[in-house]
């Protein structure tokens, strides 16, 4: 290998990383946009609810997907979202996705530019 063929390759890796990491940190800010919508729609009558609403960005290096789960970790949250019985639902998860990952090809736009 040539010291030129040297060269592109470790601006290939720098480049690659760095397109990672934005990446990552946009998935990251969508994921957290969710978390704070969903809080915000969350019904709320001890918070219990509200305060489980977490997210989750992990990486997995075979696939190269970035993914972000967002959650509702108190035991109703299912029942809320979706009604149970006569309760109607009060669905907070589900809007937060439709208004914030839409968002998501603008931030991976931004932070790759």
């Amino acid at each position: 290998m040539t010291e030129l063929d040297s060269e592109v390759q470790a601006r290939l890796a720098r480049a690659r990383a760095e397109i990672h990491a934005a990446a990552e940190t946009a998935v990251t800010e969508c994921a957290r946009a969710m978390v704070e919508r969903a809080r915000a729609d969350c019904p709320v009558v001890s918070g219990r609810l509200r305060d489980s609403i977490g997210a989750e960005v992990s990486f997995d290096p075979n696939t190269g997907i970035i993914e972000a789960r967002v959650y509702a970790a108190a035991p109703y949250a299912a029942a809320v979202e979706l009604g149970r019985g006569r309760s109607r639902p009060q669905p907070f998860l589900l809007p937060a996705l439709e208004t914030q990952g839409p968002d998501l090809p603008r931030r991976l736009s931004r932070v790759v530019r």
